[in-house]
């Protein structure tokens, strides 16, 4: 008797092994997360989708002089830069402020026409005689914003309201 014990003790715990050893196995996991992350599109159950970025690439650039602001964009849908390139042609450390315009009138690519700034708002500061790479590891999103003349614009403008100066602007990245 004493010897039967442990004999079906060690048969059960070979069968029960068996039988749970499977469910471990990489395709037995992999069958079982499956169907439970099965999704279905169905017309009474749509899974909704989105535009894929990038959809068109986008290249500005602007030529700053002096105190005022220059904008460039597509002018509508939401721009997505990926970088900022800056060349300092002057003598003295050129402070350029990068940021969302908000127009007074117009389109993008004016000189005079962008009165106040939004978000994002970047602050960059140039070398003398230097160029200043600045890549984004994920885009800067610029969205349509209504300016003073109650119309939506999607521009990126560039100032150096403190330092003045000289400096060639270059923006990379997407349109949606």
């Amino acid at each position: 008797m004493k010897f039967l014990k442990p004999a079906w003790m060690t048969v059960g715990g070979v069968v029960l092994a068996a039988l749970i050893f499977p469910l471990f196995a990489p395709k037995t996991v992999h069958a079982l997360a499956a169907a439970l992350v099965q999704v279905t599109n169905t017309d009474s159950n749509p899974v909704p989708t989105t535009t894929a970025v990038p959809a068109q690439p986008y290249y500005g650039s602007m030529q700053l002089s002096g105190y005022g602001a220059q904008s460039v964009g597509p002018g509508t849908g939401t721009l997505g830069i990926t970088q900022i390139i800056l060349t300092n042609d002057g003598s003295a450390v050129a402070e350029v402020n990068i940021f969302a315009a908000l127009l007074s009138g117009g389109t993008c690519a004016g000189t005079n026409n962008v009165e106040a700034a939004t978000n994002p708002f970047l602050v960059l500061r140039v070398q003398p005689y230097s160029t200043l790479v600045v890549p984004a590891p994920t885009p800067l999103v610029f969205s349509a914003a209504t300016g003073y003349d109650n119309l939506p614009h999607t521009c990126v403008a560039a100032s150096m309201p403190i330092t003045g100066g000289s400096v060639y602007v270059t923006v990379n990245g997407f349109v949606n």
